[in-house]
């Protein structure tokens, strides 16, 4: 049986409008740097985790829809912090406010919100009434492997101001993990950080991805960019066997100021 290859994309905060710079980068551009190099890989599924729009920008998704309407492959988006989830639902049918499945051969992956009961400083909870349907999902899977997606970190990395603004039940949701994971969940995968993560927990792989947009300098007590870093993205190889393969690929900064 032939592996399955997940590019994922997170974090674009693209603005109202494409000329609008962010944190010294134009979004736009960046995640047409990205496209452009995902248009000459061999790649199956495309996950959009979160942040996409940086203030809900109804503007901001019509652009993303067009960026993405010729994708070859098919692609899911979930919400982050900074998203309308709500506008999300409205303008392109997946569900985003649910526990979605997507069987994947032996592989199921779980798409989950974790928008909710948010602290208005960055952070974000998963639904009592989601936990729940993971708990479900988990239990009656019929794969044999699993891997998790949502758009907050739920384990901490050791910076000071983004451990403040990580998953806000995060204990909760290990507990599902833990509870009701059978041996099957293999991996959790995260956007939210803006840097690299991959740690492992109870033989769970947990992987968080930089950004598209700008990435965050690790380990610190208050907000620091890399700014001589370019556009980051993971992807990640699944396997029939329940091994996984992961590269975060990072691309060439712009350095002339085009946009």
């Amino acid at each position: 049986m032939t592996s399955i290859k997940i590019v994922q994309l997170t974090d674009l905060h693209l603005q109202a409008d494409a000329e609008t710079n962010y944190k010294g980068v134009y979004p736009d551009a960046n995640l047409r740097q990205c496209l452009a190099w995902l248009a000459q890989q061999d790649y199956d599924l495309l996950l959009l985790t979160g942040d996409l729009s940086h203030a809900g920008y109804q503007t901001a998704y019509e652009r993303l829809f067009g960026y993405l309407q010729d994708l070859p492959k098919p692609w899911y988006w979930l919400p982050g912090n900074h998203d309308d989830a709500s506008l999300m639902a409205a303008m392109h049918p997946q569900a985003v406010d649910s526990v979605r499945c997507l069987p994947l051969a032996n592989w199921q992956l779980l798409l989950l919100n974790s928008t909710h009961a948010p602290d208005g400083r960055g952070s974000g909870s998963v639904a009592a009434r989601h936990l729940q349907e993971l708990g479900i999902a988990l239990d009656e899977a019929e794969a044999s492997h699993i891997m998790v997606v949502l758009h907050h970190n739920p384990l901490a990395v050791d910076s000071s101001w983004q451990d403040e603004i990580m998953l806000g039940n995060d204990a909760e949701f290990l507990q599902v993990i833990d509870d009701h994971s059978q041996g099957k969940v293999k991996a959790v995968l995260c956007g939210h950080i803006h840097q690299l993560q991959d740690v492992q927990r109870h033989g769970v792989r947990y992987l968080g991805s930089p950004a598209t947009s700008v990435q965050f300098a690790i380990k610190q007590q208050q907000f620091l960019l890399q700014p001589e870093l370019g556009p980051g993205l993971r992807t990640i190889t699944l396997h029939a066997n329940g091994s996984m393969d992961t590269q975060v690929v990072r691309l060439p900064k712009h350095h002339d100021g085009c946009h």
